[in-house]
């Protein structure tokens, strides 16, 4: 295979050459991961079944195992119960590969591509990169599988904690702590929304995905605008309530050292839910709107002010967003209460807005919360929001709840650089 390599078009063709000596290589390695497996699988003691009663070796079984090298072939002892039937090969616990046909190594990169990309490109992916050639279903069901596992490890995680009382964590004292948090609607199959409401009185094609993110701020640049801390972001999310919701990124603060911050903040959109999180879990934050959130609904407004005067939007919505921004939210009130509204819907519309304005006029004084050296923008949880959203609404895709928490699980553990420890402690258990 080289040798033709190399005298393709009669002259060397690298590329060729690379995939041909990539090729070569994987064979010899798969062999020689053959000869070593070989060498552990000596007879073990016969195990106890699990109804007591000792095991019979019934002597050596194959098994075919794909591999980071190709397709092995493994032999291994396997012990059989005269009592209840049950049989059990102990190497494939030992080895990680016991109810599977891939190894670890395999195993991660499917987790890994599948919490990317779509399942279909994801096996293109992994074909193309590393020479291992599986199946879509392959993909998806590990991926799925092992963003279960990471979600449910987490789950017990916060069960630990919260039995502890959440305790206080040691360490150096941290400056701000910043918890944001956000909603993505992602499509789901027709019986996960079965039964919920939609827009306009139509059934319902999206669950919403809760996601959090917590991060650090320390240090303020030259021009006295804060910097997030490098690498001192996490992720947390799922299709849940907001009283799980609460729970859940209480705990991600907490794990992050909620109690050693000199101050919190949290910062969201409008969203009833969100501060109703906040209220309950973090009731001597700072609480922000996301200052480009409240500039929306400003231009939102503008748009059914002046319809089709450009010129007098652009000129409004600058007066208004100077109050805005400057923290003087009673004067944006009174002067959205003052425009004289020629329709009954007009009408109610302003009279939403002003409400949203008024309800929110403590977390929206901007101007002092810049001169405390806060961020006023949520740009980090949308852009979490973007990421973990844009791998779930991709063309075609429905999702179940438990498919989509797995995935986010994933995303989410990528997203926090602790995919990694997941996978070691994964081994070490």
């Amino acid at each position: 295979m080289i040798v033709n390599a190399r005298r393709k078009l009669g002259a060397v063709d690298l590329e060729a050459l690379e995939l041909a000596t990539r090729t070569a290589l994987h064979r010899a390695g798969a062999r020689l991961l053959e000869a070593l497996l070989e060498d552990t699988a000596d007879e073990h003691q016969p195990p106890l079944c699990t109804c007591g009663n000792p095991m019979r070796c019934e002597g050596p079984r194959p098994k075919q195992l794909v591999s980071l090298l190709g397709t092995v072939s493994l032999r291994r002892p396997y012990y059989h119960c005269r009592h209840c039937w049950r049989g059990v090969a102990p190497l494939d616990r030992d080895l990680d590969i016991e109810g599977t046909q891939y190894s670890p190594g395999v195993r991660r990169l499917l987790a890994v591509v599948g919490g990317e990309t779509a399942f279909a490109r994801g096996r293109v992916l992994l074909a193309e990169l590393t020479g291992v050639e599986v199946t879509v279903k392959a993909v998806e069901r590990q991926a799925r599988a092992i963003g279960a596992d990471v979600a449910a490890r987490a789950e017990s995680d916060r069960l630990q904690a919260a039995l502890r009382g959440f305790p206080p964590q040691p360490g150096e004292p941290l400056g701000t702590l910043y918890i944001e948090m956000d909603g993505t609607g992602i499509p789901v199959t027709a019986a996960t929304s079965a039964g919920r409401p939609g827009k306009d009185g139509a059934p319902a094609r999206t669950r919403e995905v809760k996601l959090g993110c917590v991060f650090t701020q320390t240090a303020l640049d030259a021009a006295g605008r804060p910097v997030r801390d490098a690498r001192s972001t996490t992720y947390t999310g799922a299709i849940e309530n907001a009283e799980a919701f609460g729970r859940r990124i209480y705990h991600e603060a907490w794990r992050r050292g909620l109690h050693r911050a000199e101050r919190h903040v949290v910062i969201g959109d409008g969203a009833a839910w969100i501060w109703n999180v906040s209220h309950s879990y973090f009731p001597d934050a700072i609480e922000i709107v996301d200052i480009y959130h409240a500039r929306e609904h400003l231009w939102e407004l503008s748009r059914q002010l002046f319809p089709l005067d450009r010129k007098q939007r652009r000129h409004w919505v600058r007066r208004r967003q100077k109050q805005l921004d400057e923290g003087r939210i009673e004067h944006l009130v009174r002067s959205l209460r003052g425009i004289q509204a020629e329709t009954p819907e007009l009408a109610e519309t302003l009279r939403i807005q002003a409400a949203y304005f008024e309800g929110h006029a403590e977390r929206m004084r901007y101007a002092e919360f810049r001169r405390q050296g806060l961020f006023v923008g949520s740009g980090v949880i949308e852009a979490g929001c973007r990421t973990v959203g844009g791998r779930l609404k991709r063309s075609g895709m429905f999702w179940t709840v438990d498919g989509a928490n797995a995935i986010t699980a994933l995303r989410c553990a990528h997203l926090s650089n602790r995919f990694d420890d997941y996978w070691e402690d994964r081994a070490a258990a």
